[in-house]
């Protein structure tokens, strides 16, 4: 446990120090981060180094289509130049392959592009929402859990995971989004308006709550990838935690749940 927290201090850290940089370090952070996530998947779903290959290529073409909005072409190019490289390059016609390469080419990049739009389009205290959700849920699922955990959650995938991890969970991120909204509001950088009032910490509160459970949904989803793969963990570069797509799982499924809410919810 001593390791995990260690790991999870320098993390922070790190994450603060990208965070102040502004748009520019968070975007080239993502990036970067998004083609870890990419070499973690890619190695657990295909030993296929052209799969690979047409892989990275597929998700620069959907970094590019989300950029230059043209992502329907993007999607579409993807799905073309797996199944030309798994086919001509690889051999053989394998569908689970093809779809696996395929999804992961574009859910990883897409969703993970949430961050610096959301950054951009209402400010970087609003993208930092993503990253308190995700890592916060992880946190207090885990503690919770391993406190008061008597009843598995969903046994089949991840057997240590825990109800009582998982109700914890939801309320304490509510609480810590609450919380968060208070902390910026007493230093001017509001939330949701320049008096948000109790409506307004009551609308941040349920996107902890939503998006706490749709965090604990994209942890379940990466377990059950890890499994059918037969690795325990993605990577070892985070000690007691992982690799990267062991971190950023849950980060992943929120920052498109994230973005829409704040947009069109809480508010600039």
């Amino acid at each position: 446990m001593l390791t995990r927290i260690i790991t999870s201090i320098v993390a922070l850290a790190v994450f603060f120090a990208v965070i102040i940089g502004g748009n520019i370090p968070l975007t080239i952070a993502v990036v970067l981060v998004i083609f870890a996530l990419l070499y973690e998947m890619y190695t657990a779903v295909t030993k296929s180094n052209a799969a690979r290959a047409a892989g990275y290529i597929s998700a620069v073409l959907v970094l590019a289509g989300v950029y230059f909005g043209m992502l329907d072409a993007a999607i579409a190019a993807v799905i073309i130049l797996t199944l030309i490289f798994t086919v001509f390059l690889h051999g053989k016609l394998d569908f689970k392959e093809l779809f696996s390469v395929s999804f992961v080419s574009v859910y990883i990049p897409l969703f993970m592009s949430y961050i610096p739009r959301l950054s951009v389009d209402m400010g970087m205290r609003y993208a930092a929402f993503i990253f308190i959700i995700a890592w916060g849920s992880d946190t207090f699922a885990y503690f919770c859990g391993t406190f008061f955990g008597k009843h598995k959650l969903i046994p089949k995938v991840s057997p240590k995971k825990t109800v009582e991890g998982s109700a914890g969970a939801l309320v304490a991120v509510m609480l810590l989004c609450m919380l968060y909204a208070f902390i910026m509001d007493r230093f001017d950088l509001h939330i949701g308006g320049v008096n948000p009032g109790v409506f307004g910490y009551i609308k941040v509160g349920l996107l902890g709550a939503v998006t706490a459970a749709v965090s604990q949904l994209g942890d379940l989803a990466a377990s059950a990838i890890k499994r059918d793969s037969g690795i325990k963990d993605y990577g070892k570069i985070f000690p007691g935690h992982g690799g990267f797509m062991d971190r950023f799982d849950s980060v992943i499924f929120i920052a498109p749940v994230v973005y829409y809410y704040c947009m069109h919810i809480i508010g600039a």
